[in-house]
């Protein structure tokens, strides 16, 4: 028996199945899409094969028809409805399945009801069969009869009065309305209207009855007790045999519940919308059915979007998303939606209608339907842009924090100013984290340009690719640093490509990789000399108190360049002052002023120097007395003053010109002629205050301190006027002795029993006796206090016949002299001895002059203590004292603890006057005849000769000073009404117990103070020559270390990882280096010494590098192709902003697989800043690249590190496998790891296996993969190729 074709194309699911049997006898086509069966298929099945309804065999959506389809992948419920009949001549059952999301269910039981009947007719052949025929119409109604929605059948008629009549209702009708059958039959169903029946919907349903046409209407009906009831009614009509429309059917539900949910809703939603519009934060609601999205105020008030371009769907939602945050946001917040979740939440960077971006916490609710189908989502977007950028700017000024202490550190061990300024280019790349800095001068040249002197960083090729100018009128002087320079202020370019004035150099600086600029200005007292340069990677905002750090840096690092600068200025004129000293205190005439004139331009750098009379009656010209030109003696040379910088002279006392001196004096044919640039010269003035000449010197190239030069020349000048005065005064005397009285020295004739006879004027202007009242005196009470001296020089004439030297005298008020005397020897007529010829020049002033250079030259200006040039005198003296006598002494070498922090705080005033009070305590500490001295800054040196006879006894008593020093400090110091406590850190070192020389003595006391400080500070530490090896050791590898990175002396080595089958899965990429004299060295010798010193960024580049470069050419190996390699880095290396950037390009390079990449990392990494080492982990993950975790349970072990952080592997530390068979705990240690990476379903790596019992043990507990000696040890990549290659053949 054939279906109906009414059956076979029904677009519900349909099926007959025997009732005995339970196989199916016949299906639809939508019942085969709906389960996924074929129609030939279904009929090999019974209904236990088929299972419930609600699930099917198919869940793909792609095997449903289409009026099934849900966005949610789940099957729509369906509501069964069947009637017994006789098919095939079998008892069986036909069943239709309703989907109760709401079709034509009036019409589908229509249309069930006539395809029932053709069977049932098709079936009826005997009597029998008809008789059943007969009864399938009793047997549908009953069936409906029993549904729980309401049917009602009315037969068509007229719709105005008296309107349908109902024919039928089931027992779901009576339930709900209350009304019984027998008193509806009949009626028309205008009895269930009331007053909140809606006459609108009521004239639709008359229209679509008129046109009998099926419709759904939603309807308030009421029930016979009066309640309201919200029927859901689906109304077709029905055609008889005959074709003609006889009757009306209406399934109904009640979704009174539905619509009072839907108002509740609709309520709850008008009030959300109210709140949304009151609130600060983003509110939005989204429809996903329609993916339509609903914004509140908040998108135009907080993001400036108008109502226009709001995003308007969730495409143009993600397209606003920052491109680095999109892919995870629209991941996530589609999982939340499909798995399940109740509610998503993201922090990301959304865009402004402007095109910045916000950061943003954004939180949504899913809501879903009935049936688990999420249908809409609501939530709010806060703006976390103040929070992030304050996150930032912390992080920021935390860094800054650490670049200063780094800086401050190399300025106190600075001793060099290029050395100094490169340290600080590094610290400010390594630990600032910015991608270059430099330090440039400003030049005096023509070009004003600005010289760079040190850069650290990506920097190189940028700064020899440019030029810089600080001159306004230039295009190259008007960017950032002409701007810095001129102005002295602070330049901020936040966004390099933004910034009209750095175009000119912006093509390199991007190629470069710089987006953001922060230049600084290096002032001294007079001017702005420099500038530090901070180039950043990324668009950045400083900060005021980044600001203002970077600006205290910049004046630590100014003061540093100023102290060096002095030091070397200090020790560079002590040198030449000491050589002056002795020349000016000793010696006259022309090889005096020759040689005073040559020291001073040594002592001041100068390039020439000049002594110049003015010539008689006139100040405009002038004949040089001695000039020096580049250390030699040049003829001397008349000149006129005019069109010169000597010029000045004739009114001033002195004159400065520090820089471009021939753009002032362009007339000056030598100034030109000795390329000079800058000029310093004195007036030579008499005792009368007349000029007579001119002292000055020459320099080639600018001047920065010209008050040191100035003051310095003025000594020189004293000395010079009063030689050239003197000097006058005596070929006066000699030419003219008419006219004695008018000399300026004193001239006196006395007997040889010391009677006065001749006193001049110049004798009564210097001792203030007038003629009468020495003449017939005895000269000897009236000027010497010492007659011995006076008496033995006396001698002297009498037996040489004259004198010459320097003599103590006194005033007639009892003022001290000193005057430098010639006494000659008067014969009379007869050539015997009758008096005595003194000519005394009153050098007073002179001498002063003289003590001041030799104070200058051997003491602290500050203090008063010995001066480091002293110190050695005394030093060398003392080894001497020490070496005669076979004793010990000490030297003491005394640091003020945190000085700088007092100088910085209140000021170096301050900081001076607590330097002179702790000199002051220190003497106090002393025995008679130990030398205290200053050495600078804060550092004061103790000389204690003559100790003990034994190291031992020295090192007890030097002890006991130094303890006493210590106990000394305690007592607060009284600056100007500040109570100040400090410390001090003292290293000691012994003379005379090991042979040294003076330099090496304040070196190992030094190290030793140094040593006192790293232990704490306010203490006291003696040298060990360990040290001293130590230190020297040290340096000597830093130095080999770095010249092997310049040469890329290094080699990698590979050692194999093999799994439980002996086959080689991968290998470990292994540094090796073999030092010149010592051979092989292993990494752990000298690994910590390149992290220490920063070494570890470029060699862990290198390795890298050169590692890709291997793994590449691999590749074309197939007996290597799919191996891969793992790398150590370092945290240092890996904590670089731009690690993951090196990383990827290195890969591009070389052109190497990330997937065969693999980095090993150190759980030390792990301590500080997990969020952003698992950042930058899933960005190198996200290409390919996996991750190991090395030495693993010997660091900082936590699993909750272990759950966050994107690993692949993790590998056990040799030092566990080595003892896993003779140490319990170490075996427990490993099976323990191993069991830790199994249930994290992580890959474990056993490290360092030797023996094959130690295979065997981690074989047992299932650790797949090793790596040792066992198998492989490290190997070149050409060796290692081989072995590769024999194993695999």
């Amino acid at each position: 028996m054939h279906t109906p074709e009414a059956f076979d194309l029904h677009p519900q699911p349909m099926w007959i199945y025997d009732l005995e049997t339970l196989r199916f006898l016949a299906v639809n086509d939508a019942a085969a899409a709906y389960y996924g069966y074929s129609r030939a298929d279904f009929l090999d099945l019974t209904t236990r094969d088929l299972g419930p309804a609600a699930a099917p065999r198919a869940q793909a959506e792609t095997a449903r028809p289409a009026a099934t389809r849900q966005q949610d992948a789940q099957t729509p419920p369906l509501h069964l409805i069947s009637q017994p009949l006789t098919f095939q001549g079998r008892s069986a059952e036909m069943v239709l399945a309703l989907d109760v999301g709401g079709q034509e269910r009036a019409a589908m039981l229509a249309d069930f009801r006539e395809i029932l009947l053709k069977i049932a007719g098709q079936s009826a052949g005997g009597p029998g069969e008809r008789n059943q025929a007969g009864l399938q119409p009793g047997l549908l109604e009953a069936g409906i009869a029993h549904l729980n929605d309401i049917v009602l059948i009315a037969e068509a008629g007229p719709l105005d009065d008296p309107g349908l009549r109902i024919a039928f209702v089931n027992d779901a009708f009576e339930r709900l309305t209350g009304y019984r059958r027998v008193d509806v039959l009949g009626k028309s169903p205008r009895f269930l209207q009331g007053t909140l029946t809606d006459p609108a919907e009521l004239e639709r349903i008359r229209q679509a009855l008129g046109q009998w046409r099926p419709l759904r209407s939603e309807l308030v009906t009421y029930a016979k007790s009066g309640e309201a009831v919200w029927i859901e009614f689906d109304i077709a009509p029905v055609a008889g045999a005959a074709g003609r429309y006889t009757h009306w059917v209406a399934a109904g539900r009640d979704i009174t519940e539905r619509r009072q949910a839907q108002q509740a809703l609709h309520k709850s939603e008008q009030r959300f919308k109210n709140v949304a519009r009151t609130t600060t934060d983003t509110i939005w609601d989204w429809d996903l059915v329609s993916d339509r999205i609903w914004w509140n105020e908040g998108m135009q008030s907080v993001f400036g979007y108008t109502s226009a371009d709001l995003p308007a769907d969730s495409l143009a939602w993600a397209r606003r998303i920052h491109p680095d945050d999109h892919e995870r946001v629209v991941r996530d917040i589609h999982q939340a939606i499909d798995s399940g979740k109740e509610s998503w939440s993201a922090e990301y960077r959304f865009q402004h209608r402007d095109g910045r971006y916000a950061y943003v916490l954004d939180r949504g609710s899913v809501i879903r339907d009935h049936s688990g189908r999420a249908i809409r989502m609501i939530g709010g977007m806060a703006n976390l842009t103040t929070r992030k950028e304050a996150e930032l700017e912390l992080a920021r000024l935390n860094r800054a924090l650490h670049v200063r202490s780094a800086c401050n550190e190399a300025l106190i061990r600075a001793t060099d100013e290029s050395e100094l300024l490169h340290a600080i280019c590094r610290i400010a790349v390594d630990v600032g984290g910015y991608r270059m800095a430099w330090v440039g001068f400003a030049q005096e040249d023509a070009a004003q340009s600005v010289r760079p002197m040190a850069h650290a960083g990506d920097g190189a090729g940028y700064l020899h690719g440019i030029q810089l100018s600080w001159s306004a009128d230039k295009a190259t002087g008007r960017g950032p640093v002409g701007r810095a320079l001129r102005s002295g202020e602070v330049v901020i370019i936040e966004d390099l490509t933004r910034d009209p004035g750095f175009q000119p150099w912006l093509d390199a600086a991007l190629r470069h990789g710089y987006r953001s600029l922060v230049v600084l200005p290096l002032h001294d007292a007079q001017r702005t000399y420099g500038i530090f340069a901070l180039f950043a990677p990324e668009v950045a905002h400083i900060g005021a108190d980044e600001m203002r750090l970077l600006q205290e840096l910049t004046g630590d690092l100014a003061f540093g360049i100023a102290m060096l600068r002095s030091r070397r200025e200090q020790d560079r004129i002590q040198a030449a002052v000491i050589k002056i000293a002795a020349g000016v205190s000793a010696g006259t005439g022309t090889a005096f002023f020759e040689e005073l004139v040559i020291n001073m331009a040594d002592a001041l750098g100068a390039a020439a120097g000049f002594i110049a009379c003015f010539q008689p009656g006139t100040l405009h010209s002038a004949c040089t007395k001695v000039a020096v030109v580049a250390g030699r003696l040049i003829p001397n040379f008349e000149y006129k003053l005019a069109g010169t910088p000597c010029e000045a002279l004739t009114d001033a006392v002195n004159h400065v010109i520090p820089c471009r001196l021939d753009e002032h004096y362009p007339d000056a044919p030598s100034i030109g002629l000795l390329d000079a640039q800058a000029y310093v010269g004195h007036r030579l003035d008499d005792s009368a205050g007349q000029p007579i000449g001119q002292l000055f010197v020459l320099f080639s190239h600018p001047l920065q301190d010209t008050a040191f030069i100035a003051s310095t020349l003025q000594i020189f000048a004293t000395r010079v006027a009063s030689e050239l005065e003197r000097q006058s005064a005596d070929a006066h005397i000699r030419q003219q002795a008419s006219l004695l009285d008018k000399a300026q020295d004193a001239i006196m004739v006395r007997s040889l029993d010391g009677l006065v006879r001749y006193w001049n004027k110049g004798a009564e202007r210097l001792y203030g006796w007038t003629r009468d009242e020495v003449i017939g005196r005895s000269i000897e009470p009236l000027l010497y206090d010492d007659p011995a001296v006076f008496r033995e020089n006396t001698r002297k004439v009498a037996d040489q016949g004259e004198w010459s030297g320097e003599i103590a005298q006194r005033k007639k008020g009892g003022d001290a002299l000193i005057v430098e005397a010639h006494w000659t020897l008067l014969r009379d007529e007869n050539q015997l001895p009758d008096a005595i010829l003194a000519i005394n020049t009153n050098i007073t002033e002179r001498k002063a002059a003289e003590h001041k250079i030799q104070h200058l030259a051997f003491y602290d200006h500050l203090t008063g203590l010995p001066n480091r040039q002293l110190l050695r005198d005394r030093l060398q003296h003392a080894l001497a004292v020490e070496a005669g006598r076979k004793t010990v002494g000490a030297l003491l070498f005394i640091d003020v603890d945190n000085f700088k922090t007092l100088n910085d705080t209140l000021g170096h005033a301050i900081g001076d006057l607590l330097l002179q009070q702790i000199a002051q305590r220190l003497q106090r500490c002393l025995r008679q005849g130990d030398t205290l001295a200053r050495l600078g800054g804060d550092e004061f040196v103790i000389v204690l000769e003559n100790l003990a006879a034994t190291p031992h006894q020295a090192m007890a008593l030097a002890t006991q000073v130094g303890e006493t020093i210590l106990a000394g400090f305690k007592s607060p110091f009284q600056l100007a009404g500040y109570a100040h406590h400090c410390t001090s850190s003292i290293g000691i070192s012994l003379l005379n117990d090991h042979p040294a020389s003076l330099d090496e003595l304040l070196q190992r006391a030094d190290l030793a103070m140094y040593q006192a400080k790293a232990h704490g500070r306010n203490t006291l530490r003696f040298f060990d020559p360990a040290m001293q090896a130590l230190v020297a050791a040290r340096a000597e590898l830093e130095a080999d270390l770095r010249d092997a990175l310049q040469r890329q002396a290094f080699e990698l080595h590979y050692q194999a990882q093999v799994d439980s089958l002996g086959r080689i899965c991968g290998a470990e990429v292994l540094l090796r280096w073999q030092h010149p004299a010592r051979g092989w060295m292993p990494p752990v010798s000298f690994i910590p010494l390149a992290e220490e010193t920063g070494l570890i960024l470029p060699l862990g580049l290198w390795v890298l590098e050169t590692a890709c470069a291997q793994l590449a050419a691999w590749a074309a190996l197939p007996y290597m192709a799919d191996l891969g390699v793992a790398v150590n880095v370092s945290a240092r290396q890996f904590r670089q902003p731009d690690f993951v950037a090196q990383v990827l390009q290195v890969l591009d390079r070389s052109g190497a697989d990330p997937r065969r990449l693999k980095l090993e990392l150190t759980e030390s990494l792990l301590v500080d800043n997990m969020d952003e080492t698992i950042v930058k982990m899933s960005a190198l993950k996200a290409r390919g690249i996996g991750f190991a975790l090395d030495d693993f349970g010997t660091g900082y072990s936590s699993l909750a590190y272990l759950k966050r952080l994107p690993l692949d592997e993790i590998k056990i530390d040799q030092s566990f496998v080595r003892d896993v068979l003779t140490d319990p705990n170490d075996a427990s240690i490993t099976r323990s790891i191993i069991a830790l990476g199994q249930s994290l379903n992580l890959a474990v790596v056993a490290e360092g296996v030797e023996t094959d019992a130690q295979y065997a043990f981690l074989a047992e507990h299932h650790c797949h993969t090793y790596q040792g000696y066992l198998f492989s040890k490290p190997q070149p990549a050409a060796i290692f190729e081989a072995w590769v290659l024999k194993q695999r053949c």
